[in-house]
């Protein structure tokens, strides 16, 4: 069971009701303090057992933003856990999936409504991955391009972004791999020094010690040049104290607000989305996927006679559809030779963006 008080508490329970710790006794000593109960809120595996503020927000849209917000975002891969930070932060266990199937699917922003330290300035953005199970990288990068360049336009700038991994990965994927070098062409090097590298599922790991030799190899060989560039890190156990503290490191830190940089290239230097950096990266990944398709498609062909008809038939289908996708966004992505050379000319009598996090550095 579980009950939700003030804007202060909740627990979430699955003891009997005449058990000695039981949520109805615990609600007899709220009633006394004068604490009122608040929204009966669905319960969760996941925090099953576990004493948790509760803080009610509000979906907002840039135009509620203000200069004064502290806007934070989460980024990372499809399932790595950003929407469970953020339930965990506010204790409403509304977002998060069971899965590794996208939740997510556009950028959904949240107000933490009357939080003891932060007040009401509190914004947390969640993001979509890369990896999206149900819509395209391309639609996904627009998708966020819009919401960061929107945000700019206000002159609202990101407090904080947290780049999600999970722990228990045992090896760095290629869509795990394509949505850390997006992150860093999107971020680009000056707003380092704003995100937080978090990683997740500590909760699960079955060896502590195998755990921490993959985080020390994620800053080694992955996340080295962020961090470079004075980024931080921090794990999350799936505890509510585990992501406040996430969020109190990002302001602790008292860096001044920065944007990244694919909004610098689009609100300052009025670029095209593919004309960005990310937009380029995407662009190359896109080609690399048509590639192997087009080759995995030439293989299928040629070993066509080795297997019966509707083995060849429904998998070339298949890959046809993907190709055919793929070919879309890769068009989609491509700069026109006169905005090429136009974009050249700028370079040289323009202004030049802050600068990118190479993408070859992110090995």
């Amino acid at each position: 069971m579980e009950i939700s008080y003030g804007p202060y508490m909740r627990i979430v329970s699955s003891c009997p009701p005449n058990a000695p710790n039981s949520p109805r006794l615990s609600l007899v000593v709220t009633v006394c303090l004068g604490l009122r109960p608040l929204t009966h809120a669905k319960s969760s595996p996941s925090f099953k057992g576990i004493i948790m503020d509760v803080y009610h927000t509000r979906a907002v849209k840039p135009a509620d933003l203000t200069a004064t917000d502290i806007v934070i975002a989460f980024m990372g891969p499809t399932g790595s856990g950003k929407s469970r930070i953020i339930d965990a932060l506010t204790g409403e266990d509304t977002r998060a999936g069971s899965s590794l199937k996208s939740v997510t699917k556009d950028v959904a922003a949240f107000r933490v409504l009357n939080h003891a330290k932060y007040g009401n300035n509190l914004v947390l953005v969640d993001s979509p991955g890369f990896d999206d199970t149900t819509k395209s990288d391309k639609y996904i990068l627009e998708t966020i391009s819009n919401w960061l360049s929107k945000t700019f336009k206000k002159n609202i700038k990101l407090s904080g972004i947290i780049y999600v991994h999970r722990i228990t990965d045992v090896r760095m994927a290629g869509t795990i791999h394509r949505n850390l070098r997006m992150f860093g062409e999107l971020c680009g090097d000056k707003s380092a020094k704003n995100v937080v590298l978090v990683t997740t599922m500590w909760d699960k790991v079955r060896s502590p010690e195998e755990a921490s030799r993959r985080e020390n190899s994620l800053k080694m060989k992955y996340w080295n040049v962020l961090l470079y560039h004075q980024a931080s890190v921090a794990r999350f156990d799936n505890k509510q104290a585990s992501a406040w503290k996430i969020i109190d490191q990002v302001m602790d830190r008292d860096v001044e607000k920065t944007a990244v940089l694919l909004q610098e290239e689009m609100v300052t230097l009025k670029r095209h989305l593919n004309e960005t950096n990310a937009g380029k990266a995407l662009y190359r990944d896109l080609q690399g996927l048509l590639d192997k398709q087009n080759k995995t498609m030439q293989l299928l062909t040629e070993k066509a006679e080795a297997q019966t008809p509707e083995d060849v038939d429904a998998e070339a289908k298949r890959l046809r559809e993907e190709i055919e996708a793929l070919l879309k966004e890769v068009e989609g992505m491509q700069v026109p030779l006169g905005r090429r050379f136009a974009l050249f000319l700028g370079r040289i009598l323009g202004r030049k963006p802050q600068a990118v996090i190479p993408h070859y550095f992110i090995s």
